[in-house]
């Protein structure tokens, strides 16, 4: 298989180099892919930070015994 493709391939110094540029598409896809799980992955946190802040709330919204720091008070100037 090597030798056809080395009739294709007219020097050795071409075959290294479409191998090394198949490398480094590959590397690149790579790291394209990395940088993307890593996004994806900040993304899901926020999200689950935002669940947790909706989530205190709402908690906090539906306490019916619970009162506010200045609900008695009154209108203040």
């Amino acid at each position: 298989m090597l030798g056809r493709i080395t009739r294709l391939i007219p020097t050795r110094a071409a075959l290294w180099a479409a191998l090394v540029a198949a490398g480094a598409i590959s590397l690149a896809w790579l790291r394209r892919d990395a940088a993307r799980d890593a996004h994806n992955r900040s993304e899901l946190e926020d999200l689950r930070h935002a669940d947790d802040i909706e989530d205190r709330v709402a908690r906090n919204r539906t306490d019916p015994g619970r009162l506010r720091k200045y609900e008695d008070s009154g209108w203040r100037d």
